[in-house]
């Protein structure tokens, strides 16, 4: 039997049917939908193709696993403010959301079903993450386990200078973009023109990730997770995971109170790690995940 799982995005909406084992059968994408009627409009005629045991979903903000209710405001503000059980009620199946960024890191728990342990860190606009203990998602008493970008690495001053403002990709290109006086910069053009020795880029990654290894550093002696996964598009860049690695490094060096190196990884999944994590999130609160 499959698993209706559902990735809702800022652009595009994705679905797959999966195993229980995280195969995928099928899949399709939608360019984000203007409207609440058109989604669920391409939802039924996903779902209305073959038999589904269940309907797993990420998607942006908060949810109360109560309601089922999306809290929050996201770049996809329709979705939220209303029942998604009551509106996929219909099709008689158990439904199961949870926030993106928790499914990235919950999606590690199939590629590594050995971690205990674990910390995902999203890096983006700005910075999401996940926290893994005993090999469950921990949501806090307020679901805000495993949000990263909230911590403050710097004394506030006007404004809160907290991680997800300093150490993201958002403000590596904003920082750029002020320097330079030119607004057609983003993440991927950084590096190919630091590549090429532009000291204004190779200052700028310079600059995120030591913002970002002092953020992981401090998530290290946490939690002392296995590992700590990064995610977010930048993640699949190899210069970007060797550049932390590096700032990390030189902290360990230079202090001796860090007796331990984290261990840095990119995320598995890449691009589909959301409907790998819903649907593990969707066997665990079913009961079914093999690994519990």
């Amino acid at each position: 039997m499959l698993i209706a799982t559902i990735d809702i995005g800022g652009t595009g909406i994705k679905f797959a049917a999966m195993s229980k084992e995280g195969e995928i059968r099928e899949k399709q994408e939608l360019a984000t939908p203007d409207n609440l009627d058109d989604l669920l409009t391409w939802l039924d005629s996903c779902l209305s193709k073959r038999a589904y045991q269940g309907i797993a979903m990420s998607v942006p903000g908060a949810v109360d696993r109560e309601t089922g209710v999306i809290g929050g405001i996201s770049a996809v503000p329709y979705v939220h403010g209303f029942s998604w059980y009551d509106k996929l009620a219909s099709y008689g199946l158990p439904v199961h959301l949870e926030n993106d960024a928790n499914c990235v890191g919950l999606s590690e728990l199939l590629a590594h079903p050995e971690l205990e342990n674990a910390a995902c860190v999203v890096i983006g606009t700005g910075i999401g993450g996940a926290m893994i203990i005993n090999g469950k998602l921990h949501r806090g008493r307020h679901s805000l386990g495993g949000e990263f970008g909230y911590m403050t690495t710097l004394s506030p001053a006007e404004k809160l200078n907290n991680w997800s403002q300093l150490a993201s990709t958002g403000n590596m290109v904003r920082y750029v973009i002020e320097k330079s006086g030119q607004n057609d910069w983003d993440g991927r053009r950084i590096y190919q023109e630091a590549a090429a020795g532009n000291t204004l880029c190779q200052e700028a990654i310079e600059r995120m990730n030591r913002n970002l290894a002092q953020g992981l550093l401090n998530i290290q002696y946490l939690i002392d997770p296995d590992v700590i996964s990064l995610g977010g598009s930048i993640s699949q860049n190899p210069d970007f995971i060797q550049g932390v690695r590096s700032e990390i490094a030189y902290y360990v060096d230079r202090y001796e109170e860090y007796s331990v190196v984290p261990e840095i990884l990119a995320c598995t999944y890449k691009g589909e790690a959301n409907l790998y994590g819903a649907l593990v999130n969707w066997l665990q609160e079913e009961g079914q995940w093999p690994h519990s």
